[in-house]
């Protein structure tokens, strides 16, 4: 594998509208299958033996560990391409003072919006303001970091001013990536967009990349104008079904050390590094299959289809929203029948 997400933990002091994890956060309380400290430095030894590139540490919130900072102290000793998810809320001078000694490519502080009335009716009530004091001891401390902000239905509005707010207090980069819907998010109708608003994001967006630094904001909602552009019937040659790292290149490992092929496909399980190593995770059976899949394309593999006008211009989609909408791998994306205009998900 040459990239892992590496979900060090299921605890989180937020329960944000969004978050794919809604179901499976806990408290600040320890969980008992957690992988200990121990246990966590020697699944990144084995990162170091297996060739892993790029290690992305994810929550929960990884700050909730107690023992975080040794953990991230120990991952800083590495040569991996290190990136790191929070809320910011937990980021303390200790905190700021550890980033600030370590080498992390991408430090990655999640924001929904650039007042405390957008951004705490997604994460919670004080949220904006305890992030804000975490981004004033990374700027102490001289840290660089990022700002992203996932973009749905309540604060798509906001994408302009959120990228002034971002350029403003001095991030490295804004990111804009759109919300991935769940059907088990009981606020999935407040926060899934149509079609007319996801294309209404995706201009704005154009336009602010036009006005802003040359590579400040980082997105691509954007691409999403292509259907609107895109003549279907000039694209004659199928994609491959998996255009990512699904099963190839990639894996998300949980705070239980169970290990997945991605962060959404979370009841396909592969192993678990209690009982492998993961130099191995690439040749367990279902990593297989995934690759397999992988060799397939939208006018063979997928039977709604191969009707479609759009088939080779889209190729099928996005394996993990097909997985989390129906339930398997071989059914449409529902964002790009969406974008298409068509009801190929029937």
């Amino acid at each position: 594998m040459r990239g892992i997400f590496w979900e060090v933990t299921s605890r989180c002091n937020l329960r944000c509208m969004h978050c794919y994890l809604h179901e499976e956060l806990t408290s600040l309380s320890t969980d008992p299958y957690e992988l200990d400290t121990l246990e966590c430095k020697r699944l990144i030894d084995q990162f170091e033996e297996a060739g892993v590139f790029y290690v992305t540490v994810l929550g929960g919130e990884p700050f909730c560990r107690p023992d975080f900072i040794t953990i991230l102290q120990y991952l800083g000793e590495k040569k991996f391409w290190t990136s790191l998810d929070t809320n910011g809320t937990l980021l303390d001078k200790m905190a700021a003072e550890t980033l600030g000694a370590i080498t992390i490519k991408n430090l990655n502080v999640s924001m929904e919006g650039p007042r405390p009335e957008i951004h705490d009716a997604i994460r919670g009530a004080g949220a904006y303001e305890k992030t804000i004091r975490g981004i004033e001891n990374l700027t102490e401390c001289e840290v660089q970091f990022r700002i992203g902000m996932i973009v749905n239905k309540m604060n798509y509005p906001h994408v302009e001013e959120m990228a002034e707010f971002c350029l403003d207090i001095g991030a490295q980069d804004a990111g804009f990536s759109l919300y991935v819907d769940s059907p088990s998010n009981r606020f999935s109708s407040m926060l899934r967009m149509n079609r007319r608003e996801i294309f209404a994001a995706a201009r704005k967006i154009t336009e602010v990349k036009e006005r802003f630094p040359k590579g400040f904001i980082k997105s691509d909602i954007d691409g999403n104008l292509a259907f609107l552009s895109a003549n279907p019937e000039e694209y004659t040659r199928s994609k491959n079904l998996i255009p990512c790292g699904l099963g190839k290149t990639q894996a998300t490992i949980l705070n239980n050390g169970d290990i997945i092929p991605c962060t959404y496909m979370r009841t396909i399980v592969v192993g678990n590094v209690r009982e492998i190593h993961v130099s191995e995770i690439a040749q367990t059976p279902q990593m297989r299959k995934m690759r397999e899949l992988g060799t397939l394309a939208a006018d063979t593999a997928i039977e709604q289809c191969r009707s479609c006008r759009w088939k080779y211009f889209c190729g099928g989609g996005c394996r993990a929203r097909s997985y989390l909408e129906y339930g398997d791998l071989v059914s449409p994306d529902p964002l790009k029948c969406l974008l298409a205009g068509v009801d190929a998900c029937e």
